[in-house]
């Protein structure tokens, strides 16, 4: 939007009002007007650099580096694998919930952005945006754990899977894969019963590209639990919610 245009009523030139008053005809609009352009400045000013920005009223720039170039570099770092403005929401300990990286919810004016290597123009990168949060309910799975006992610290790792339009979320025992087979996703609780399944918010139309994005620590009740059979608990202390490390891993160990 643009800044409003100054507009002076010349109703004096009628000779119906004092030489004071002609005056402040003049000088009240100029005033008002001033306040209200300088208001609109500071705001775009204080928009760009923050609450700390200081006027020094010499009509010289403060920044070293122009805002546009500094935006321009940060669109030109966007494409690479990897994930951006996501983090995990673990105040439910039954799910796993990807949200944005300050907690708040995804949307379209926060958007998480996820870039893939390309399923079809190979050695292409490709990223996609998540404008709404995703999360999955572990209750009910066990990738062929059942009758084997409790589990404590057992690490499920998260990944985000390129559908080919949009990004779904994952979780997995096994993070050894580059990418996710429609014979190894699945989208009810109860199926994920063997160690090379993923549990992933909406089913694959085929093979598509992931990115490993961290992992939890959870612990697993065998049965008996009131909440459920397979029952897990995503463990919350320090050291439990791991993101942005891409690691090769067997359980008990992390290789870097």
């Amino acid at each position: 939007m643009a800044l409003e245009p100054l507009r002076i009523i010349k109703n004096w030139l009628k000779g119906t009002l004092t030489r004071e008053e002609v005056w402040d005809n003049i000088a009240n609009p100029l005033v008002q007007w001033a306040n209200r352009t300088s208001n609109n400045l500071k705001q775009i000013a204080l928009d760009l650099n923050g609450i700390t920005y200081r006027y020094t009223n010499d009509g010289k720039k403060s920044q070293t580096t122009p805002i546009i170039t500094r935006i321009a570099t940060l669109e030109a770092q966007q494409d690479g694998v990897g994930a951006r403005n996501v983090s995990l929401d673990v105040s439910t300990q039954t799910k796993i919930k990807l949200v944005g990286s300050d907690g708040e919810n995804l949307s379209a004016t926060n958007t998480g952005l996820v870039t893939f290597n390309a399923t079809t123009d190979i050695g292409e990168l490709v990223t996609r945006e998540i404008t709404a949060n995703l999360e999955l309910t572990l209750t009910g799975t066990h990738w062929g754990f059942t009758g084997d006992g409790d589990l404590t610290d057992y690490k499920l790792w998260v990944c985000l899977i390129d559908t080919g339009s949009a990004v779904i979320l994952g979780v997995a025992a096994d993070p050894d894969r580059q990418t996710i087979t429609t014979a190894d996703d699945e989208t009810a609780a109860g199926s994920v019963n063997s160690i090379e399944k993923v549990y992933v918010t909406t089913a694959l139309s085929a093979e598509n590209n992931c990115i490993w994005i961290g992992w939890v620590n959870a612990a697993y009740d065998d049965t008996g639990n009131a909440g459920g059979e397979n029952f897990w608990t995503v463990q919350n202390a320090v050291g439990d919610i791991n993101l942005g490390i891409r690691t090769t891993v067997f359980q008990g160990e992390v290789l870097f």
